[in-house]
């Protein structure tokens, strides 16, 4: 009895070594490192002077009630290989990111949205870890392709851009389950498109538009409407280790 005791003793600690291991990047995927997925949710503080400009513009001239575009929501995904020192990991991140804010004026409905991807690899540095928290620090370059419509009545212009940009960020992962885990970040990313190019267009040039023919640059006043994918952005996320 008291061998058969300390043979389910042994296996119990030996299975619950294995799982932290597991967290930690104990033995795993890619034979010496530990393999995560995970899903996550943002709010982005990417306020976009360009469209906001023109937005005051047909609110002074055909009052409008639509909002200035100031935040926008994020949804994350991301693969995190961790090296078997638990110090270093690198991370796939696509995101698709939305923005919109629509009312009401002399011409009708009005809308103004922008929706997007982007991709960008991290390398994370993990400075304190244990078998609750991880803390990190993390960086990298990445790309965004964004999407945008402006619509002032029966008027609408469809555009888009794209340009490479930087994050950098820090966060925490509370680990209540060796395989399950929770985590908060905050992230600064810079990425300006500073130019974007009508993909099409029906009725008159909207208010607030200097040029918005097919194929051309899209501009105000003579100027590029820029938009961006920059700004301050709070996540919540869930991670699986594998």
């Amino acid at each position: 009895m008291k061998k058969l005791f300390m043979a389910v003793l042994l296996l119990s600690t030996f299975s619950t070594e294995v799982a932290l291991a597991k967290k930690r990047g104990g033995k795993g995927a890619f034979a010496g490192g530990s393999l995560s997925f995970g899903l996550g949710i943002a709010t982005t503080s990417a306020s976009q002077e360009g469209l906001n400009d023109i937005i005051q513009v047909v609110k002074a001239t055909e009052g409008a009630t639509v909002s200035t575009l100031s935040s926008g929501m994020e949804y994350i995904g991301h693969a995190t290989f961790r090296f078997s020192n638990g110090f270093v990991a690198l991370q796939l991140r696509p995101t698709y990111f939305t923005q919109e804010e629509s009312g009401t004026g002399t011409a009708g409905n009005y809308n103004y949205s922008l929706s997007g991807l982007t991709v960008f690899p991290l390398v994370r540095i993990i400075p304190l870890s244990n078998d609750f928290i991880d803390f990190y620090m993390q960086g990298g370059l990445g790309y965004a392709n964004l999407s945008g419509t402006i619509k002032n009545g029966p008027n609408t212009v469809d555009f888009k851009g794209g340009n490479f940009g930087a994050q950098v960020g820090i966060g925490a992962d509370f680990c209540f389950f060796p395989n399950h885990c929770f985590g908060v970040e905050g992230n600064y990313r810079y990425l300006p498109i500073p130019r974007n190019i009508v993909t099409g267009a029906s009725g008159t040039t909207p208010t607030g538009l200097s040029q918005a023919g097919r194929d051309q640059e899209l501009e105000a006043g003579g100027n590029d409407v820029a938009t961006k994918l920059s700004g301050i952005s709070g996540i919540l996320m869930y991670t699986f280790n594998f």
